[in-house]
């Protein structure tokens, strides 16, 4: 039995399996992918699991050939279905309440309020001593942000794949790095692939200093922008419910597993019906919740360290105070680690610019001056434990 996910060769190898003659694009029935070359011949028996459901599949012409089909319990994709709008204004009216687009527009005026952001997307042209440097920072990120979550996560444990193989697919444009910065400092990084005319999210990570700023929602909404821009038919965000995939999505799907044989084979048939067998083994286990127990104990058991909470603080206004003999900090500086992300959440709320701001040592551990430009602040921070 030759095992085969669909949906990885699809997104990651640029590729469709050659089994499939003709993958049919179901929310408008246009063809979405044809293989031209002849059929192949089914050596072994194929097991082909997460095949998306927006897509309807017709198999190679040949006599012999069987395909048995499984639903895939407990695995949900989300994705947006642009529905051939080409302004991102008209579409977000179209699809989303009122409430849900004033709140995007205020993520994104809020973050651009606070830092000078800016955006880019690299498709078709990188330098490799940039993508170096974002490949670089995007697995900090990604490692950052799994220690927090106390998860272990397939993209880190194969990382070495994703580093090589990334750099030639965005050449190709079959793949795409897409950077936000504040200040030229890269603070989410996006590593997405193209087959088709769909836009697949394929590796978002953020840094947490800004978690406070929603970048996921701010990440989508410029990626949705560029793709009606550029004539996609989907953002596919992919499967693993988060709440921003489902705010965001339009189309929410499931998958399918597909098994491929020759009939006039004995093996492919005993091949076959065990996999049929084991697909829904599975389906049950996940019906009665042992799938999430086993994650719950791997959790447990690949557990490292524990991620330092959150600093505890408090800032209140008090009346000018004079800094002459207070030592400025550069809250960029690793010497300061937990005054970084209490910066950006008190710059959140009170609506004020980075560059607006200074930022002082107190007289006593762990205390600042925040200096605005008409009014002082006092920080204190406790200490994590």
């Amino acid at each position: 039995m030759k095992s085969i996910d669909f949906y990885a060769t699809l997104t990651e190898h640029n590729e469709v399996p050659p089994y499939y003659k003709t993958l049919i694009y179901n929310r408008d029935n246009s063809v979405y992918h044809k293989h031209n070359q002849p059929s192949t011949e089914i050596k072994k028996a194929v097991s082909t699991k997460l095949f998306p459901l927006y897509l309807t599949p017709k198999f190679q012409d040949k006599t012999a050939l069987l395909v048995k089909k499984v639903a895939q319990k407990k695995i949900t994709g989300y994705a947006i279905d642009l529905k051939n709008i080409t302004n991102i204004d008209d579409f977000l009216t179209q699809e989303y309440s009122k409430s849900f687009r004033a709140n995007i527009r205020r993520l994104k005026k809020r973050l651009e309020d606070c830092f000078t952001v800016s955006y880019q997307m690299f498709f078709g042209s990188i330098s490799k001593e940039d993508y170096a440097f974002y490949m670089d920072e995007l697995h900090k990120m990604l490692t950052i942000r799994f220690n927090q979550r106390n998860e272990s996560n397939d993209i880190l444990n194969n990382w070495d794949f994703y580093l090589e193989s990334t750099y030639n697919l965005v050449l190709e444009r079959k793949a795409s790095i897409f950077v936000i910065y504040e200040n030229k400092i890269p603070v989410h990084i996006c590593v997405n692939h193209h087959f088709n005319n769909i836009l697949f999210v394929s590796i978002p990570s953020y840094d947490i200093d800004y978690s406070k700023f929603a970048l996921g929602n701010i990440s989508i909404y410029k990626l949705l922008e560029w793709a009606i821009n550029n004539n996609y038919l989907m953002l596919d965000m992919a499967y693993g419910s988060l709440e921003y995939k489902r705010r965001w999505s339009n189309l929410i799907y499931n998958f399918e597993h597909h098994i491929i044989y020759d009939k006039s084979k004995f093996a492919h048939i005993i091949a076959s019906t065990l996999e049929v067998k084991k697909i829904q083994l599975k389906n049950l286990l996940k019906r009665y919740g042992i799938d999430e127990y086993i994650k719950k104990l791997k959790a447990l058991k690949n557990r490292k360290s524990t991620f330092p909470e959150d600093a505890n603080y408090k800032i209140e206004e008090v009346s000018e105070t004079p800094t002459s003999n207070l030592e400025p900090i550069d809250i960029y500086s690793t010497n300061h680690p937990s005054i970084k992300k209490v910066v950006f959440e008190f710059l959140y709320a009170n609506k004020i610019h980075i560059d607006d701001l200074k930022t002082f040592k107190g007289a006593s551990p762990n205390t600042f001056v925040l200096c605005c430009k008409i009014k002082t602040y006092f920080l204190a921070i406790s200490p994590n434990p």
